[in-house]
Formats: structure tokens, C-alpha cells, sequence
């Protein structure tokens, strides 16, 4: 019966475009939403599955540089960086291995029709509002890992469409909470659960130029492992950097225009709010009245939502008021207070 129910519900999300057949995704048990079969079954359909999304962007997807990858007992943790939803499609593209997919808007998974094709290829779902459903998303992700299986993941949480420290005399800088404007900072969640599992973190760096033709230029770093006695807040650090050193270098090689030429009709600040909103707005689910709140993204991604957000002064107020000395002053250390300084 159950089955008859679940084909049921599948056609009716088809008929209607929506993907609510597969809210037991949802669920914070992992025996309801994974099994060792589920896993294995989708290992074959990956390469199909990758097919299909690549002819879902409108950027067209160069691989510039691919790593080989050891064999591993355990599976790997690829993380890429995060720009718009085109990221998804593409961003396996470049992994090119089976994974499931940390996927953390509930909305673009079951009321649009791309919720069935994550789920077809691998999706651990996740209701960033809900904690438990964030602590049980690892549980999961630890299943998939320990049967030898990838996820895939998006560390900076949320979409990186700022150019915070990048200014002139005409264009201003966004606001936002990175060091850098061409990689936000990562969430360290997933190098905790490297850590614990043994599992390899791969980078996998995206760089787009919708310059002319829209295009997504892309590489498969070499991968790095985080042993049990690592600073794991220091190998953060670290892939971070790498992460923008080799975005820096994709667009040193790929986006190389002289900006008198781009700004003949158009000023570049003009020009880049003009493709944030094309990548808003190819989100919206006119169904269910959903628009793209980026700006709640950004609270959601990095789960500051439960309480508020919680400025950087404010929680680190308390450092202020400490006598420092020759013996104290490791406390300062961004290793042990995540302060930036």
C-alpha cells in the first residue's frame, strides 16, 4: 500500500511540478531516509544524472583541471564553493563521482520538480531552522561516507554574490562577514566531520564570466586529509585559502578584460547587480509565492537564525574586559576564539 501511495504522489508531483513525494527526507532518522541499497543503486545512475544537469545551466562548463584521486575504504568529502543554484548542476560536473548532495532549502527541494532529480542522484535534506535536523544531517552524512560514498557539500553555507573589499572611487563595497570577496568563510562542520570519519576533503573551485558568452570554469584540487591531532580550525584555514588561490587563478586566466571595454554601455557595479538579480530570480517558485531572501540566506547559512544574529562585537565583548599578560595572551589567538582580528 505504502508503495502504491508513494507511485501515486510521484505522478502527482510530475503533473504539478513539485517534489513532495520525497519529504521523508526530512525525517531525522537515517534508517527512513537512507539504506545501504539506496546507496549502491545510485551509484550507476550518477554519470546518467550528470548528463541531464549539465543542460540545465545556461553556463557552459570548462574543466580546467581535474586531480586524481586515491581509493578509499571511506567515501570523500567534496566541497565547492558557492555562487548561485547553478552550482548544483555544474558543481557535480567537475566532481564527477556519485555523492549525495547536503542540500539545505526545503523550498527548491519539494515545490519545484528538481527535488525528484536530487533525490535521484543523492540528497541529504536539510531544514537549516530545525537543530536537531542539522545534528541528524551528520549522522547521515556519516552513513553515506562509512558505506564508501561522497557528499558533497557547500561550506560557505550560502551564496557568495558579495565583492566585500573590493572598492573605488565608483563603486562601493558590499557588506558581508568574509576576509575575502572571492570565497566567504566555511562553516566547520564538515572538516569536524572529516576529521571523525577519516574521510579526504576535495576542493572543488567554480569561477563564472558571463561576459558574452555565459561561462563556469572549473577544478578538482588534490585532496587533504585532517588527522585526529590537527588544529581543525587551522585546516580550515588552510583550505579556505585554497579555495580562493585557485579561484584567483581561474579568473586571472578566463576573466582577463579590460574593464574600458565592459563598461562602455554599463558600469561594473551596474552590470554585477544586473546578474545577481538573474541568479535571484532563477530561484523564485511562483507556485507557492517563494522568493530568495539572500540576506536571510546569509543568516540561515551560517545557523544563526534560532536567536538572532549575534554581531561579531557582541560575542566577543567579554575579551575587552580581561587584563592581558605575557601568560594570557594565547587567549587572543583566533585558534581559540574564531575572532577575527
Amino acid at each position: 500500500m505504502n508503495k502504491q501511495n508513494n507511485l501515486k504522489r510521484a505522478i502527482t508531483d510530475i503533473k504539478n511540478k513539485t517534489s513532495k513525494s520525497v519529504d521523508f527526507l526530512l525525517s531525522d532518522s537515517v534508517s527512513e531516509t537512507l539504506s545501504k541499497k539506496g546507496i549502491w543503486l545510485r551509484k550507476p545512475l550518477a554519470p546518467l544524472m550528470r548528463k541531464a544537469y549539465i543542460n540545465q545551466s545556461e553556463f557552459k562548463l570548462i574543466i580546467d583541471k581535474k586531480e586524481p584521486l586515491p581509493k578509499t575504504r571511506v567515501g570523500k568529502i567534496f566541497m565547492v564553493n558557492h555562487t548561485c543554484a547553478d552550482d548544483i548542476v555544474l558543481g557535480v560536473n567537475v566532481v564527477k563521482k556519485s555523492g549525495y548532495i547536503l542540500f539545505g532549502n526545503k523550498y527548491l527541494s519539494l515545490d519545484t520538480i528538481n527535488g525528484l532529480g536530487l533525490w535521484a542522484y543523492g540528497q541529504i535534506l536539510l531544514d537549516r531552522d530545525d537543530e536537531l535536523n542539522r545534528e541528524s544531517s551528520v549522522e547521515k552524512m556519516k552513513f553515506v561516507l562509512y558505506n564508501g560514498v561522497n557528499v558533497i557539500v557547500y561550506p560557505e553555507g550560502y551564496w557568495n554574490l558579495a565583492d566585500n573589499g573590493q572598492k573605488d572611487e565608483r563603486n562601493l563595497a558590499d557588506d558581508h562577514n568574509s576576509e575575502s570577496w572571492l570565497i566567504q568563510d566555511f562553516n566547520i562542520g564538515s572538516f569536524k566531520l572529516a576529521q571523525a570519519t577519516g574521510a579526504l576533503i576535495v576542493p572543488t573551485v567554480l569561477h563564472y564570466d558571463a561576459v558574452g558568452k555565459k561561462m563556469c570554469f572549473g577544478s578538482r584540487l588534490n585532496p587533504i586529509g585532517i588527522e585526529k591531532t590537527d588544529n581543525v580550525f587551522a585546516k580550515k584555514d588552510e583550505v579556505v585559502q585554497i579555495f580562493i588561490d585557485e579561484k584567483y587563478r581561474l579568473m586571472e586566466k578566463y576573466s582577463n578584460h579590460q574593464r574600458e571595454i565592459l563598461e562602455s554601455e554599463k558600469t561594473l557595479k551596474e552590470q554585477w547587480e544586473e546578474l545577481k538579480e538573474y541568479f535571484i530570480r532563477s530561484c523564485d517558485i511562483e507556485s507557492i509565492g517563494y522568493k530568495l531572501d539572500l540576506a536571510d540566506e546569509k543568516r540561515i547559512g551560517k545557523a544563526k537564525v534560532v536567536k538572532g544574529v549575534i554581531t561579531n562585537e557582541e560575542a566577543f565583548a567579554h575579551l575587552e574586559s580581561i587584563d592581558y599578560n605575557n601568560d594570557n595572551a594565547w587567549l587572543l589567538k583566533k585558534t581559540y576564539t574564531g575572532r577575527r582580528q
